[in-house]
């Protein structure tokens, strides 16, 4: 729909329809790609063109836009047109390719007996961390086989939530996870262990929800003037309130079972600053910063969060101690937003 002419996409679709049984759509679309390379073709015969220049062509104009968008866009948090500032992502359990110490690069790491308990009985890799790390084919695949091997226990369930979120399929992913915390649990630590399970839901349900307001927010469009040439713009935003009232029942569920780990503070302070509930969200990187005095990315939202609330000397001294905690991002904000007041 948005451009008309890219045969590739015909040709890419083909073969997905192909794959799915639907042979007679995937005929059409196959016919309608070498059409429109046949038209491209005999279009350029003269310059010598290669039908591959339109696939440059296109990836360069959504390279071209998508670089726009990140300059001009809007963030949840703070309007900007030089640099892009965004909260610093919640932490979930992740899956690691072998069982091993996590915290040997980190200088200060964090340690609590329920976490550190759970990862040595856990068995697959696995650590908390703010993001997905790579994982190879062959790595995932000896982690399936584990999980395969380990039956519908709470724990192994929770495992595999763990590796369909890899593997991007979050509706499974989330089934699992409803599967873990409403199973029943013979071992000792297992009531504990369900704050775990509701950790990595409130997460994936706000990812989800982030994901389809994404899609929303940031369409690109192209458009042909009079001389028939393409050009790339963004749609203008349209501001949308999300419910993340799910994910913030399952942070404080988490909460009432294992109230002394930062990081559910720290994600209940993203939730809250997503409802735009700012006072909750400051109270929360408060607490997590209690917990743990050297979580940066807890200075790093809250410093975002004072700036957007009016006032930044509090806020420039949050991302002050963010830099200085590893939070490189801290030091570019800090000059847009710090060393101006110093200047003046």
């Amino acid at each position: 729909e948005l451009y008309p002419d890219f045969a590739k996409a015909y040709m890419n679709r083909s073969y997905v329809k192909n794959r799915l049984g639907m042979n007679k759509s995937s005929k059409e679309d196959y016919r309608t790609a070498q059409e429109k390379v046949r038209e491209y073709r005999a279009a350029n015969a003269e310059n010598g063109a290669s039908f591959a220049d339109t696939t440059r062509k296109y990836s360069s104009l959504i390279a071209l836009d998508a670089d726009f968008a990140k300059k001009d866009f809007n963030d949840e948090l703070l309007q900007h047109r030089d640099i892009d500032i965004r909260l610093r992502p919640m932490y979930r359990y992740v899956l690691e390719p072998e069982k091993s110490d996590v915290n040997y690069a980190l200088d200060r790491p964090y340690e609590n007996p329920l976490l550190q308990h759970f990862e040595k009985s856990a068995p697959v890799g696995v650590s908390v961390k703010d993001k997905e790390g790579e994982l190879t084919l062959a790595q995932m695949n000896s982690i399936d086989a584990v999980i395969a091997a380990g039956g519908k226990t709470p724990v192994n369930l929770f495992l595999k939530s763990m590796s369909d979120s890899h593997s991007k399929k979050f509706n499974q992913a989330l089934e699992s996870l409803d599967m873990a915390i409403d199973t029943p649990d013979e071992d000792a630590a297992g009531k504990y262990y369900k704050a775990f399970y509701l950790m990595n839901r409130s997460v994936l349900r706000a990812e989800m929800i982030d994901f389809i307001a994404s899609m929303q927010s940031n369409v690109q469009v192209l458009t042909m003037d009079d001389s028939r040439n393409t050009r790339a713009r963004v749609k203008e935003q349209v501001s949308t309130e999300y419910d993340y009232s799910e994910s913030l029942a399952d942070a404080k569920a988490a909460l009432e079972i294992a109230g002394d780990i930062p990081y559910l503070h720290f994600n209940l302070g993203n939730l809250y600053c997503l409802s735009a509930e700012h006072m909750a969200s400051i109270e929360s990187y408060t607490k997590a910063i209690n917990l743990y005095p050297h979580m940066g990315d807890a200075y790093f939202n809250r410093g975002l969060v004072l700036i957007y609330l009016k006032d930044k000397e509090k806020g420039c001294i949050d991302l002050s101690r963010a830099g200085e905690l590893g939070v490189a991002e801290a030091y570019a904000v800090i000059k847009k937003y710090c060393e101006e007041d110093r200047n003046q």
